[in-house]
Order: C-alpha cells, then structure tokens, then sequence
C-alpha cells in the first residue's frame, strides 16, 4: 500500500532553478514540495560556475557563493594568437555553484517549502484532475504524491523520465576537470579543430592557482579534453591535474513544448540555455520567474488546463528565443570555419578595434553581438581564405 501526500504544488529537481521556482511559490503561500534524486544538494554538479554581474543583482544572489571576480577574457586562435577583452568592473564571478545550489533550496525551505532527498520520481502523471508523482527514497516504499500543478526542472537528462514529454535532442557534451597551475589570471577561451571543432574550450580561474580546464563538443569529449590538457599554451603551466572529471549533456536547440496540463518544464530540461556558450542559470532563473507568475495566475483562476499554461511558453520565447536562435546561427556558421579562417577572424578582429563593441555588448544577451560580428567580420570574405 502506497502512501499519498498532497502539495498545491510539486517541483522535481533541485537545482537552482527548480529552487528558485520553489521560492516564488512558497513565497506566495503555496504548499510546494521540492524533489531531488541525489542525497544532498549540490553533490557533484557539472559547472564552470561562471555567473554574470547582470544576473547576480537581478536575482539578489546570495555574494557569500563568489569565488572569484572575472574583469578579463582572453580569446585564443588555433595558432596562439589572441583577443583580450579588460574590464574595470567584473563581468561576471566565479561561484561555487555547490554552494549557490544549496543557498537557492534553502531560500525556498525557509519560505516553507518541503525538500525531499534522494527522492527518485518513477512516474509522473498528469491526468485524473491532478499532478501525480510516484517516488521512492532510497530503499524505501515507494509514495505517491499528489497536486494541482507540478515544474518539471530537472536539468537536462538523456536518460530522464520517460514519456512525460519530448527533451531536446540536439546536445553537446560539456567536460572538465579541476587543475592547479601557474600564471593563471584571465579567463581564457580557446578554438580550433584539434581543441573543440565547431565549439571551444576554456580554463577558468577559481581561487589563487586552482582552475577548470574544459570544453564543450558534440564527440569524443573524453579524448579531446585528454588533448587539450597537452595545449602547449596550457600543459607548461600545470602543475597537477586531478583525476576527477565531470561530463554532462547541454541541450543547444529547445523542447518543442514546454507545458502541458497541471505541467510546465523550465530550465535545461526545455532547452532554456545559452546556445552560445552552455550557460543555463540565468535564461533558467528567468523562466523560472515567468512559469511561477503563471502558476500564481491559473490558481487564481482555477485553471490547470494547456490553454492555461501555454501563456508560459508565448512569454518565455517570446524573450529569450531571439537569444537562441542568434546563438545557434553563429554557431552553424562557426561549425565550417577552418583553423585559418578563425585565425584571420581573430587578427581581423585586433585590427579592427572590437574592443568597444564588446565594451556595450552584455554578457548575458548576446544576439547584438552576434549581428555586428556577421555584419563587420564574418562576412568580409571570411570564407575566401
């Protein structure tokens, strides 16, 4: 016999956006019920944990979770010549995004929503006039749980639950380890076919001479990080490399709908990442904010319906979808360039004077950015060398 409980509302995944749409619920007197499969929050989470100033203070994120403060970005062609981006004030910080994950459930716990850890959710059904979840903890009888409406924010998995609703299925791998080595102080960004072909990689300083040495491709993502570790700009600095290395799918195209009845799917789990560079939290934390205003407005109408919850979908595209669409044309056209043509890119780019550009880009919206890019540098005959 199944034990049953009830929530207004039930949000799978505990990561930071499923915790911050916890917040805004439980914030608003919602009973909500928060399910994470691992046993504790913020256990091995694959991140660069580069967070941008913008998303920082629009957010109010807890600043204890800061690392280090980014003020320059080096980006480095496939015969080492570079692009150097300086700023006065940071960009953007490194956190530790263990930490930020647990800081963002507690924010939600303290408004009075319930947690349960390594809590796997086997099913989950939507029909029947509520959300129902069938979950088992650890090795305990499984417990169904019941609500009006659920968020499914549980990342993107490739292996998730099944037959809820269709994932994203253009993805690419993002890999890295954790290193010490020397002169490090910029983030440094790296392209080129033997590196990550169509894609890049990167080394992120987090604290004093600690970094991660990452990519992001769409194969191989083991081998060519074993490359890249052998960079001659890289491997003369390392001093040690630690045997731990972290890979995890990154959805680079959106779900085809992202809301059904009593359902609304936010964050990775709907494609709600910068196609760009991988980022998810602050496209996340966005969506997060416009899916709880939803919720709020079907309860208040007592309305669970998709005609209901579609009203989250037409939002949440209508303001970031440009940004995606934007970031997957770049990277299209990135995907055809040869090591000499992003050479030439880069030395364009030096004599050029990007610098201001980039001055008034931001670090989150990058779709002005790619269009002056296309316009100035791209299309002058790029293809031609």
């Amino acid at each position: 016999m199944m034990e049953k409980n009830k929530h207004d509302i039930i949000v799978v995944g505990a990561g930071p956006i499923g915790s911050y749409t916890a917040y805004l619920l439980a914030k608003e007197g919602f009973d909500v019920g928060i399910f994470e499969k691992k046993p504790a929050i913020g256990k091995d989470v694959n991140c660069t944990g580069i967070v941008s100033r913008e998303c920082f203070h629009r957010f109010a994120l807890p600043s204890h979770v800061t690392r280090k403060q980014i003020h320059s970005i080096r980006a480095i062609s496939p015969s080492g010549n570079s692009l150097s981006y300086v700023s006065g004030l940071p960009v953007a910080y490194v956190v530790d995004r263990g930490l930020l994950d647990y800081e963002m459930n507690q924010m939600a716990v303290k408004e009075g929503a319930v947690c349960y850890l390594d809590a796997n959710v086997e099913r989950i059904e939507t029909g029947s006039g509520a959300f129902s979840v069938t979950m088992r903890q650890g090795k305990k009888t499984t417990r169904e749980f019941s609500a009006r409406a659920g968020v499914i924010a549980t990342g993107f998995e490739i292996n998730g639950i099944q037959g809820l609703y269709a994932k994203p299925m253009n993805f690419l791998f993002g890999i890295q380890t954790d290193v010490i080595m020397k002169d490090i102080s910029d983030v440094e960004v790296y392209f080129g076919k033997k590196v990550a072909p169509g894609s890049f990689g990167w080394v992120v300083p987090t604290n004093g001479n600690t970094a991660k040495i990452g990519l992001m491709v769409g194969k191989n993502p083991a081998g060519l990080l074993k490359g890249f570790l052998r960079h001659p700009l890289i491997e003369q600095r390392l001093h040690s490399c630690t045997n731990a290395i972290k890979c995890s799918p990154i959805p680079i195209r959106r779900v085809s709908k992202s809301y059904a009845e009593r359902l609304l799917i936010v964050g990775e789990a709907a494609g709600q990442v910068k196609t760009t560079t991988g980022g998810g939290i602050y496209f996340g934390l966005l969506c997060a904010e416009i899916a709880a205003n939803t919720i709020i407005k079907a309860f208040m109408q007592g309305d669970y319906s998709e005609k209901m919850l579609k009203e989250y979908e037409i939002i949440w595209r209508k303001r970031i979808e440009p940004e995606l669409k934007a970031g997957i044309l770049l990277r299209n056209i990135f995907s055809r360039f040869s090591d000499r043509q992003i050479d030439h890119l880069v030395d364009l780019a030096n004599r050029n004077g990007i610098q201001p550009v980039i001055e008034n880009a931001s670090f989150d919206w990058h779709k002005g950015l790619i269009q002056y890019l296309i316009r100035h540098f791209i299309s002058k005959k790029l293809f031609a060398k």
